[in-house]
């Protein structure tokens, strides 16, 4: 079955933007976080939301999976046991594979068995279906962040890390969207994994970026070295199972 990539935008005043994560992209400890730390992050807020353009596109693709971490995605396959595991929902050695479907979870979707060796199991349980998305803040943002480089480090590091913690509420706010449409068919999502984490290559970004079209989309791009533009982005993985 083919589905339609689609777009999705999101005002500047939707996203949840935590001061305590913001700090926490700048390597603060949260034990020694101060008011005065919280009152310099809000003071910029107002001028970074106002120059935060965000945007998203996403899609749904069939995957097949195969033994020793293999994966086959529309646009070729791949070899990442890591998300192997992730997609199979981490059925390792020494679980049943008879599981209909589905792997042996814990309540917060843990594997419940230890960590071991792949299973051998020629047809893994687990998704047959993958959400992939792009997100992005806009191209504004990089540019605010370059105007104060020239002015002040500080502030265009308390930018950067305000930015990560933007778009990474849009990638949150993406995944409850997910959610919603997996639950109306009586499915649930596997956690987000992107290009770049474990041994799931960074170069499957070319994969990625051929599939959802997110220059079209969302005036995304992708350089020759892998660098995403606007770089306050992302792309991931969702199993749909």
């Amino acid at each position: 079955m083919s589905f339609p990539v689609i777009k999705c935008s999101y005002r500047a005043e939707d996203i949840e933007i935590d001061p305590h994560e913001v700090l926490r992209y700048l390597g603060y400890k949260k034990e020694l976080v101060t008011g005065e730390d919280i009152a310099q992050v809000q003071a910029l807020l107002p001028e970074a939301r106002a120059a935060i353009k965000a945007a998203a596109c996403w899609g749904r693709f069939e995957v097949e999976l195969l033994e020793e971490g293999r994966i086959c995605f529309p646009y070729g396959q791949v070899v990442s046991r890591d998300l192997w595991r992730n997609l199979t929902l981490g059925v390792l050695a020494g679980e049943s594979a008879a599981c209909g479907g589905q792997g042996t979870l814990t309540d917060k979707g843990a594997p419940s068995a230890g960590q071991g060796a792949l299973t051998n199991v020629s047809q893994p349980c687990g998704s047959r279906e993958v959400f992939l998305f792009a997100a992005t803040i806009g191209l504004a943002y990089d540019r605010l962040v370059q105007r104060a480089r020239i002015t002040s480090m500080a502030k265009a590091s308390f930018l950067n890390a305000i930015g990560a913690a933007a778009v990474e509420n849009v990638c949150d706010q993406i995944n409850e969207e997910l959610c919603r449409i997996a639950a109306e068919e009586g499915k649930s999502l596997r956690p987000r994994y992107s290009a770049g984490y474990g041994d799931f290559s960074l170069e499957n970004q070319r994969g990625i970026f051929d599939l959802l079209s997110p220059a079209k989309h969302i005036g995304l791009t992708l350089k020759d070295n892998l660098i995403m533009v606007p770089e306050k982005s992302v792309t991931a993985v969702i199993g749909l199972y």
